[in-house]
């Protein structure tokens, strides 16, 4: 039996931390691949998962510059939550996070609304576009890349959920459901579709379903499902939904957080302090040897000052601060030769003494006899 000991104790303490956080660091990020993406949605949501999309969240508001109640001031992009419950045999559409019913749209209601608008209003007629009221989802995610756990390398919508994971903000948003064809809903921004609604001349829902189309851009639709009717039930097939999805190893990370997330952010936080507070000194410091760089570089090609020197370019800068050990080099060096001192002259950094001096037998030493002789 291996023998108890506090190394053995931290390491199996720490070593579950530390592969958790080699998780966090580097693991990839796979993006689900575009012809991948209508069959990812559809699976998930007829099989009552949640598919999350990021969309920029400028568009929805009220007014750019201001904040009204229900908005996000610290949110660049809405997350919804998408997600399809069954509620006896109708389906019940959700953006929020918590599964709670909370701000659900019945797509059954909103199909039966359309039906008896319909049947009083333009009987005998072919099928015209219902416009509901304005409706609003509370509750909806909300995010930001600008998180210090992130690391630039994550997926950019995964870098705005783990935003939202560690500040949980939301927002309120005011949509409309439309009805173009039977069995078809479809989810529209209601900023988007209100003005048109009110500058159409012709009282014609189809010239103002029209003009929709016309003018509509990404995040103008939001969503649109088609039901069809199964018995008892209803099924669902998801014809578009707006906005980008999240990496595949998204759930992983999110996983993760629930250990790490009370701890990782702290050295995050406190490196950042700190770099905040010494960025003055690091300027200054980056500025002084700048100006040192240039002046070398300067006298350099003016081909004078410490190019020569033995200490090299950058000496004569640095005496101030290592105490003149550049001086002491610079001193004239003298070299003993076999006949006496040699001077060096102007060549003295490129003088090689055991080539020049060392190996040359003196002139007045005859070959086998000694000094003596």
């Amino acid at each position: 039996m291996p023998r108890v000991t506090p190394y053995r104790c931290l390491r199996t303490i720490l070593l579950p931390w530390i592969v958790m956080l080699g998780m966090w660091f580097f693991l990839p990020s796979p993006v689900i691949p575009p012809h991948q993406r209508g069959a990812y949605i559809q699976n998930k949501l007829a099989s009552g998962n949640t598919v999350i999309t990021a969309l920029d969240y400028k568009p929805f508001l009220r007014h750019p510059g201001r904040v009204y109640s229900g908005e996000c001031s610290e949110c660049s992009d809405i997350l919804p939550h998408w997600r399809l419950r069954a509620s006896g045999p109708d389906l019940l559409l959700s953006m929020s996070y918590y599964y709670d019913g909370h701000s659900n749209l019945n797509l059954n209601d909103v199909l039966r609304d359309a039906t008896q608008w319909h049947d009083r209003t333009w009987t005998g007629h072919e099928w015209k576009p219902y416009f509901s009221p304005p409706l609003g989802f509370g509750g909806v995610p909300g995010g930001d890349t600008a998180e210090e756990i992130n690391m630039p390398w994550f997926d950019v919508t995964d870098q705005k959920l783990i935003h939202y994971n560690m500040h949980n903000f939301e927002t309120h948003l005011n949509v409309r459901a439309v009805v173009p064809e039977p069995g078809v809903v479809e989810i529209w921004r209601n900023a988007y579709i209100e003005p048109i609604l009110h500058d159409t001349i012709a009282n014609d829902e189809q010239i103002v379903y029209n003009e929709l189309n016309r003018k509509k851009e990404d995040l103008d639709l939001l969503a649109s499902f088609q039901l069809l009717d199964k018995g008892k039930g209803t099924r669902v097939l998801v014809k578009y939904l707006a906005g980008s999805l999240p990496s595949r190893t998204y759930p992983i990370r999110r996983a993760l957080l629930v250990p790490l997330g009370p701890f990782i952010a702290v050295p995050f936080i406190v490196l950042g302090g700190l770099l905040e507070s010494l960025s003055s000194t690091f300027f200054y410091i980056i500025l002084y040897f700048g100006f040192l760089a240039g002046i070398v570089c300067y006298r350099k090609m003016l081909g004078r000052g410490p190019a020569s020197t033995p200490c090299g370019t950058m000496s004569w800068p640095f005496d101030s601060f290592f105490g003149g050990k550049c001086r002491s080099r610079n001193r004239k060096k003298g070299v003993w030769g076999p006949t006496g001192p040699v001077e060096l002259g102007k060549n003295w950094n490129t003088f090689d003494e055991e080539k020049e001096v060392g190996l040359q037998r003196p002139k007045t030493v005859r070959l086998g006899r000694g000094w003596n002789d």
